[in-house]
């Protein structure tokens, strides 16, 4: 039986982590520890607490072309069961991503296709793969990046595999050039629903099995634009921030999410921020600066991301962060933590002596970066306890003088922890910050940029990159073959070269824009 001490404990932490889920999912935590003692299962492992997951992300690359029909990735181990399928990632094409989420163990990555149409995979159809090996000693950090698996490399011998995967039915999904699949969304999506919100919370594996890149974005990669990076806090989604972009200016910035399972390990999370938006290698944004948005535990995924940048040429540049009512000195709650029935390790390292705490400020921001601070001090509790703050997170931590001291500037609101994402006044102020940063095209291209693509049906055996540039940016390619508009870098250059015959053309762009002129002589009249 509880003692009354530890009642205390899980009432705190119920308030703190979203009521009555929280119970609910100790009794399903406890659950799955009694299946595992009973029958062992990688499977059923990865969805405990205290497993050891890791990130595993790469790209499919299509090799030889010889392999069309590939269309998930399976991850298969043999350590609890013979041919255990661990997790499955669906994808819609090759030289697309995949993500898995795993525990730590040796598994086969089996790149495969229905070839025979059953609505199954199996053994016999698979047609690329690798293994991979996941150790915490020798991969702290739990997130295994740019695994990329190239179609054109043979297995290596191994033990004979036997499986049978349902396929996923093709969702009705706007398909990207640039994107995984799914990641254009709207923000009513049901994906940014409260229940996939909480999932992620409590429980971060299932999460991942809807949701395994954690990259969103609202349309296609529009080039020109800044990307504004959003990310939301413990129990949140991009949905969160819809009043925000509601009042962005999208003729200038793209607003990018990422979308993460907020129960999972901190320090996990922050290097997955890394890698696919700071690294450079996911999502390589060149001259192109970019603008981040945290609110609430977002700050601190965010903040200890900056800490993994070392100023490398490739790496991308972050013009502006702001962070909005974080708890950039901890919160003192989560002291109690390790005392609950159910830890999360999220909340576990917001505790301010935890490790991940304590490391925060262990370099200073790059060079080049402005960050503002937005705190709220609106607390609307019937009961008051403790020290000022915005009903969830203290005052005291929302500006803890570390992060004061990297502040070029700091805004109060009287509003409440979620209300200031929807304060008039607030998000002017926001805006304001993010309108400040240019991207680096000058005016003269921008103006071309506006005014968009050619509105034409173009024939299926256009490369779907060609069709996309001339139907976007059609404008800005005539003007830069006709001279109006001067190259960029040796591209542009390249492009120019090849309108004028002096070059013979070696991308899919040019050779589709090279037809289009000759079938389109009179495009002025479109």
């Amino acid at each position: 039986m509880f003692s009354m001490r530890n009642l205390v404990i899980i009432f705190a932490l119920s308030l703190a982590l979203c009521g009555c889920s929280y119970l609910g999912n100790t009794v399903k935590q406890a659950g799955l520890s009694a299946l595992f003692r009973q029958s062992p299962a990688q499977r059923v492992y990865k969805h405990m607490l205290a497993a050891d997951n890791f990130f595993v992300f790469g790209k499919i690359e299509n090799g030889d072309g010889k392999s069309e029909e590939a269309t998930a990735v399976i991850a298969v181990s043999n350590l609890y069961q013979e041919n255990e399928v661990v997790d499955v990632c669906h994808f819609s094409r090759n030289s697309s991503f995949y993500g898995l989420n795993l525990p730590a163990g040796e598994f086969r990555l089996l790149v495969v296709g229905d070839l025979n149409r059953d609505g199954h995979y199996d053994e016999k159809e698979v047609v690329g793969g690798r293994q991979v090996t996941l150790d915490p000693k020798s991969m702290p950090e739990k997130v295994v990046g740019d695994f990329d698996i190239d179609l054109a490399t043979p297995l290596a011998p191994s033990s004979p595999v036997v499986f049978q995967v349902e396929t996923k039915k093709s969702e009705a999904l706007t398909e990207s050039l640039f994107y995984p699949k799914g990641s254009i969304r709207s923000l009513d999506d049901e994906i940014f629903g409260r229940q996939m919100a909480t999932l992620g919370m409590y429980q971060p594996a299932a999460f991942l099995e809807e949701a395994p890149m954690m990259f969103y974005a609202l349309e296609e990669n529009a080039g020109y634009k800044v990307p504004v990076v959003f990310v939301h806090g413990i129990d949140g989604s991009a949905r969160d921030f819809a009043d925000i972009v509601a009042g962005l200016d999208r003729r200038h910035y793209s607003p990018w999410f990422f979308f993460y399972p907020s129960g999972e390990d901190l320090g996990q999370l922050s290097e997955m921020f890394y890698k696919i938006f700071l690294s450079g290698k996911t999502i390589p944004l060149g001259e192109m600066p970019l603008v981040i948005v945290a609110h609430s535990m977002g700050g601190l995924v965010v903040r200890d991301a900056l800490n993994r940048q070392s100023g490398k040429k490739d790496e991308n540049r972050v013009a502006r962060l702001v962070t909005v009512a974080s708890p950039l000195g901890g919160h003192p709650a989560a002291a109690m933590s390790s005392q609950g029935p159910m830890v999360l390790p999220s909340w576990r390292d917001v505790d301010p002596n935890s490790e991940f705490m304590q490391r925060l400020w262990r370099k200073k921001l790059p060079d080049g970066l402005e960050y503002h601070l937005i705190y709220a001090f609106g607390n609307e509790s019937m009961v008051k306890l403790g020290d000022n703050s915005d009903g969830v997170v203290p005052l005291a931590s929302q500006l803890c003088s570390r992060a004061q001291d990297e502040s070029a500037a700091q805004f109060g609101f009287n509003d409440t922890h979620t209300g200031i994402l929807r304060n008039r006044e607030a998000i002017k102020r926001l805006l304001g910050v993010i309108e400040t940063v240019k991207g680096p095209y000058p005016e003269d291209h921008m103006n071309e940029f506006m005014k968009g693509g050619y509105q034409v049906t173009l024939s299926d055996d256009y490369h779907p990159l060609g069709k996309y540039i001339i139907t976007r940016f059609g404008h800005w390619l005539d003007a830069l073959a006709a001279g109006r508009i001067a190259p960029m870098d040796q591209y542009n250059a390249h492009f120019v070269q090849v309108c004028r015959g002096e070059e013979s053309p070696n991308t899919p762009i040019e050779e589709s824009w090279i037809r289009f002129v000759k079938e389109y002589p009179n495009r002025d009249r479109l």
